[in-house]
């Protein structure tokens, strides 16, 4: 709220943007404290777009999954692709890319749409 305030106070718009999962479109099951703050910053940035996009702030959310960090763990990637019966590089790529997507993947779409005068 303090950012949009003060984009608004500038008048020169602005970029808002959030980090989501897949767990607000695709929950899982026992993902339900993961996923509810999720889902509710999924909406708040749309929230954004509709009601500040005429003054240029502009609000985009990544929705990044599978990346490996502290949270995803090489143990949880091999523990999650054998319960689904995949190796761990189908389970990596299960995407509509068909390929592992990188934390410095993540950063790029964070950063094209930071930079980027429409998104």
């Amino acid at each position: 709220q303090n950012a949009v305030r003060i984009m608004l106070e500038q008048g020169t718009g602005g970029a808002l943007l959030f980090n989501t999962s897949k767990q607000a479109v695709n929950p899982g099951p026992k993902f339900g404290a993961y996923g509810v703050p999720k889902a509710a910053t999924l909406f708040l940035s749309r929230q954004y777009a509709l009601d500040y996009g005429a003054h240029g702030i502009r609000s985009n959310a990544v929705n990044a999954d599978r990346i490996r960090s502290g949270l995803l763990t090489d143990a949880m990637i091999a523990s999650r692709s054998g319960a689904r019966g995949v190796s761990e590089k189908e389970y990596m790529s299960g995407n509509l890319l068909g390929q592992e997507v990188t934390a410095q993947d993540v950063a790029q779409a964070f950063l094209h749409p930071a930079l980027a005068p429409r998104t």
